[in-house]
């Protein structure tokens, strides 16, 4: 769920040898070009203003997101071959968007949504191996799915797993705080992924890719050994292990999930995102029969039923 864009040099330096080696793969730091903001000493001052020198994660308001993504809008107007500001925006976007989950708000999400995926499309353009802008653009295009509706938007999924496929087996990655990694949030885009596209051999025949709760589970364990917990992280977790063991809340799957669950509902955040996954948690602990299709922005039908009717349609 929550992708932030901000890392001073400083930590930047210090994080590129946390989790240099990782699953028996070295990774190389990536680092930001951020000579056009430089150049800008007004906008660098109102840049860094909003965001701090980088080394905590701030709590930043949908206002303050908005004038980020203005702030590298107007940069790259004078900078169009700056690779690293079109993922910046396209990080940027997914947090603003992802701050609406109300169904009035849905349109507007949805066309920030949009904003981000164009400025990821463009940025693949001039750099097509650039693996940031691969997981932003995976992002926009599984949060419009999301809003659309995941059986609508199947034509994407495979898209989408190849996108983020290309980030986990790339030898990058990126520390937007010391505990958010690029290659942590590729492996929780994954684990959501995996749970949401349907485990069926009409979806495989159709679509070319296919859901599974195992690889689901696997992916947000090691998103997790590799930047900790949150209350998105946990809940994410748990309810892949809820729809795993099919809501049986004394299997050791459905009593590790409902305990993640818990764990979630009683976090205490002041980031806009996180609170989100907060509420939301309580909802699916009152309600676990919304465990394989929840998402942040509305519940999703994967039942086989639904599949079936979508495939006639």
């Amino acid at each position: 769920m929550t992708f932030i864009n901000i890392l001073s040099l400083v930590c930047a330096a210090l994080m590129s040898f946390h989790h240099s080696e990782l699953y028996g793969k070295d990774y190389k730091e990536h680092e930001i070009n951020w000579e056009p903001l430089k150049k800008r000493p007004d906008l660098y001052q109102e840049y860094w203003g909003i965001y701090g020198d980088g080394k905590d994660q701030k709590t930043l308001t949908r206002e303050q997101l908005k004038r980020s993504y203005e702030i590298t809008e107007t940069l790259l107007k004078a900078n169009p071959k700056w690779v690293d500001g079109y993922w910046l925006m396209g990080s940027t976007a997914f947090q603003w968007g992802s701050s609406y989950n109300d169904e009035k708000d849905l349109p507007l999400a949805r066309e920030i949504f949009m904003k981000g995926k164009k400025a990821t499309e463009t940025c693949l353009k001039l750099d097509p191996n650039q693996p940031l802008c691969k997981l932003f653009l995976g992002s926009a295009i599984g949060s419009i799915g999301s809003i659309d509706g995941i059986l609508s938007s199947l034509k994407n999924a495979k898209t989408v797993e190849k996108l983020w496929l290309d980030v986990l087996n790339s030898n990058i990655n990126y520390h937007f705080y010391p505990s958010i990694t690029m290659q942590g949030s590729v492996r929780y885009g994954l684990g959501m992924f995996y749970r949401l596209v349907p485990d069926m051999w009409l979806i495989e025949w159709l679509f070319d890719v296919r859901g599974s709760l195992d690889k689901s589970i696997k992916m947000h364990r090691e998103g997790i050994a590799l930047d900790g917990t949150n209350a998105c992280s946990d809940i994410m977790l748990a309810v892949s292990l809820i729809c795993r063991a099919k809501g049986d809340r004394k299997s050791a799957l459905g009593q590790e999930g409902f305990a993640l669950l818990d764990k979630a509902a009683n976090s205490e955040t002041e980031n806009i995102n996180l609170k989100l996954c907060v509420t939301d948690a309580q909802k699916v602990a009152a309600e676990p029969s919304r465990a394989c299709g929840y998402t942040t922005t509305k519940q999703q039908d994967v039942s086989e039923d639904a599949v079936k009717k979508q495939n006639k349609t």
